[in-house]
């Protein structure tokens, strides 16, 4: 054989591994999306489509969920398409990844199988795939982010870098608390375009676009579509700190939640250690108001009192949120906490399971898988990052990229430890991404006597 034909039966032979691997993302995609069609639906899921057929109202939470609700209803099969679309996409991104990143054919194959595997066996993930949240369409489009923009050595093409700008948009868009996991690439393609771009015009014109998701991610939550008016800045936060002061107080025996209105006294301590649990703010503030404490408190009122907790008792603060986020990684004993919805919530829309007994089938699934240990979150996140240590020296030239996706994870876990007001398991899936994909690359760079693949 020559050395042309070679160089096609090669080529041949990796475009038929790509569009296999492809096509197992798109399998899965029809499987879930058939199972669960048009897709469960809980409160956030219907308050998005309330927002996308009325016009957004709120920025209570961030509206591009409702506007990519709106888009999809141009296309057929909306809104079951959303479902196919977030599955697919999250699972082709990291391939994608995988097939620009490696040279070797053997090494692109085995991290994208493990990528794949990553996300497939865990049940936090498949669970949220299945639901219309901004969870699953965050992970996804942070892993369209990851494929357009982690690539071969050299100059970056504009391409590239317009895609991966438009999808880090509205990947930051999604959730008040998403740009962590983006950051770190933006600041790996900030490099990359420093190093490889000639001349300064290029350079500043390229960093500019890089940096353009995030202006454009606060003016989204500043001015609605499309007629630009400007809504109030939502305080989201307000919950989260009641959350605090409750976990706080059942900790330190001390109660530092203001007097409300109408009252002549704190709510006592026994109380708080009562109704205290480590999942939920709205579970501990209903049962508060079960108990016939009262909840309403001005913004004002709860920041005072955050504040008073947490310098009071940090340790206690500490410990309360220690224990939120053991209980979102499913590190705590008993079921990770709110692994999937478990059908349709009643809606004006007419909104139906087209087939019951699917998706019956594949939320008890899901939640039988969630009964074991080894697929966790926490085994997830901690596996990616000991195959980054072990293949750290493996592959010098891709230090950068594990680094940009470890410090995603981190950055993304770090901040729901320091304001998540649950331990829904969907909260921690778009840093599952980030792991699974580090996993993948750091696996295929420990395969013996293969050269690396240089992206610098």
């Amino acid at each position: 054989m020559t050395t042309s034909g070679a160089r096609r039966a090669t080529g041949l032979f990796r475009l038929a591994a790509l569009g296999l691997l492809l096509l197992v993302p798109a399998l899965a995609a029809a499987s879930v999306a058939g199972s669960v069609w048009p897709g469960l639906m809980g409160y956030d899921g219907l308050f998005a489509f309330t927002e996308s057929a009325r016009g957004v109202t709120t920025f209570t939470w961030p509206p591009m969920h409702a506007y990519l609700l709106t888009l999809s209803g141009q296309f057929p099969m909306a809104p079951g398409s959303v479902i196919f679309l977030q599955v697919f996409a999250l699972g082709a991104g990291g391939v994608v990844v995988a097939f620009r990143l490696f040279r070797s054919t053997l090494q692109a194959s085995l991290a994208s199988i493990v990528y794949l595997a990553a996300l497939a066996l865990s049940p936090s993930v498949a669970g949220t795939l299945a639901v219309h949240w901004r969870d699953p369409l965050t992970a996804a489009f942070f892993a369209l982010t990851a494929a357009a923009w982690i690539g071969p050595p050299g100059r970056p093409p504009w391409s590239g870098l317009v895609l991966g700008a438009a999808a880090a948009t509205v990947c930051v868009s999604l959730r008040y608390n998403a740009f962590p996991i983006v950051v770190p690439l933006t600041c790996l393609m900030i490099y990359r375009v420093w190093r490889y771009t000639p001349g300064m015009l290029g350079r500043l014109a390229a960093i500019l676009l890089l940096l353009a998701p995030y202006p454009l991610a606060v003016a989204s939550v500043t001015w609605r579509l499309p007629d630009l008016q400007h809504l109030p800045r939502a305080e989201n936060i307000s919950t989260t700190r009641l959350f605090d002061i409750v976990g706080v107080g059942a900790c330190s025996g001390k109660s530092f939640l203001p007097v409300a209105p109408g009252a002549t006294a704190m709510t006592p301590p026994d109380a708080l250690r009562k109704v205290y649990r480590p999942v939920h703010a709205n579970l501990v503030i209903a049962d508060l108001r079960a108990r016939g404490y009262s909840t309403d408190f001005s913004y004002a009122a709860l920041r005072a009192a955050w504040l008073d907790a947490v310098i009071d008792d940090p340790l206690c603060f500490l410990s309360h949120r220690r224990l939120v986020l053991l209980a979102q990684v499913g590190a705590l004993n008993g079921d990770p906490f709110y692994i999937t919805h478990n059908g349709i919530d009643p809606n004006p829309f007419g909104f139906q399971l087209a087939r019951p007994d699917l998706a019956a089938a594949y939320v008890a699934g899901v939640v039988q898988q969630s009964h074991a240990y080894w697929n966790r979150p926490a085994v997830v996140l901690l596996g990616s990052f000991l195959l980054m240590l072990l293949s750290f020296r493996a592959a010098p030239s891709r230090r950068l990229v594990k680094l940009a996706l470890a410090l995603g994870a981190i950055g993304f876990t770090g901040l729901l430890f320091l304001v998540s007001p649950a331990a829904d398991a969907r909260y921690i899936v778009p840093a599952l991404a980030a792991a699974a994909l580090l996993a993948g690359i750091s696996a295929a760079d420990l395969l013996p006597g293969r050269r690396p693949g240089a992206v610098k």
